[in-house]
């Protein structure tokens, strides 16, 4: 069975003689990547207290790619295989319930797929406003350090200061699980309000799960003419549905798209491509639109990264054009999603052309 990595890392420590043992430490106070390792934390410390910095700073599994990093760094490298052969890729960290899951944003770990901190990217770029005392304690958890700071801070706007970060230094997962911490305190109902939308999504999301299961289950049985309904399973669910929206679902991109005021035209052409010419000449507020972009995946980091660094709005545009914005409809049609939000009164005067 494999061992847990805390135990597994703080074996291996004990394994290492002295003098390895003492360039560990060393080469752990001299890692340049955030989070930064603080002299306290290793100096005159027992091997199974430099364990316990390791997975408070980094996490276990961080815990153990660093470990692992640095073994190597210093020649260890029998001591490295044994200990990937004895953690066997596993942590001591119990394998999420439905509600572990469906709290874990709350936690600061990952909520569904994707770390709190990245699900919620676009929202608290847009949101957070308490932004100094933020990088203050940034600072004092050398996520950031004095020269990042100097920079963040003398950017002209939260959103700026905001995106800063996420470019850099929340790149790293423990640095994220320190930026939510901070968050908590700093920014408090914000967070608050972004967990609860959490719990509602996924709480519709297993309904929905359970209200299929229930019509595969029901498709086996003699059908019957429900009060108010079709006696069809699947027309019943999709009656409910539209009660509950409002109106019938439509999937993006539909053929009537345009006639409910969406991104097909008349013509039959898409708005992103009808008023090309004129969206690269006028949009003005293309940051928030990045941030949702990138959010939905339409663009990687990589690409947000190398898009913001243009100089002016009309190249970032053009950049979006002959690339993202050529893979697919539906490529096109989240960004006309994200230009309605941020770009209203340009689409609306556009949509009367």
């Amino acid at each position: 069975m494999a061992k847990t990595i805390k135990s597994a890392v703080s074996d291996t420590l004990d394994d290492l003689t002295k003098v390895d043992f003492e360039k560990f430490c060393h080469q752990l106070l001299d890692r340049r990547e955030p989070p930064r390792v603080k002299r306290n934390k290793v100096e005159d410390k027992s091997r199974l207290q430099v364990t316990d910095a390791l997975v408070s700073i980094f996490t276990e599994e961080g815990a153990l790619r660093v470990t692992l990093e640095i073994l190597k760094q210093i020649g260890c490298s029998e001591e490295a295989k044994e200990l990937e052969e004895a953690t066997g890729g596993n942590s001591s960290k119990p394998a999420p319930t439905d509600a572990s899951s469906a709290s874990a944003g709350a936690a600061g770990g990952t909520a569904g797929d994707k770390n709190f901190v990245d699900k919620h990217r676009v929202e608290l770029t847009k949101r957070v406003s308490n932004i100094a005392p933020i990088l203050d304690e940034l600072l004092d958890n050398e996520v950031i350090d004095q020269e990042t700071y100097t920079r963040i801070r003398a950017l002209s706007t939260t959103q700026d200061k905001m995106r800063e970060l996420y470019i850099g230094p929340l790149q790293a997962a423990a640095c994220k699980k320190i930026f939510y911490d901070i968050l908590l305190k700093n920014e408090k109902f914000l967070v608050k309000e972004l967990s609860e939308k959490d719990r509602k999504r996924e709480k519709g999301a297993r309904n929905v799960k359970k209200e299929e299961v229930e019509g595969k289950r029901s498709q086996t049985l003699p059908r019957r003419r429900r009060f108010g309904g079709s006696g069809d399973p699947e027309t019943n669910r999709q009656q409910r549905r539209e009660n509950a929206t409002g109106g019938p679902s439509s999937k993006r991109g539909s053929s009537d798209a345009g006639a409910s005021g969406g991104c097909t035209m008349a013509d039959g052409k898409h708005f992103v491509d009808k008023h090309r010419v004129q969206l690269i000449q006028r949009v003005s507020n293309i940051a928030p639109i990045l941030d949702e972009l990138q959010d939905k995946e339409v663009i990687d980091q990589e690409q947000y990264d190398k898009i913001r660094a243009l100089p002016t709005s009309q190249d970032r545009m053009r950049e979006l054009y002959s690339g993202p914005l050529k893979a697919s409809a539906a490529c096109k049609d989240i960004f006309y999603e994200s230009l309605l939000a941020n770009e209203k009164f340009l689409v609306e005067d556009l949509s009367k052309k």
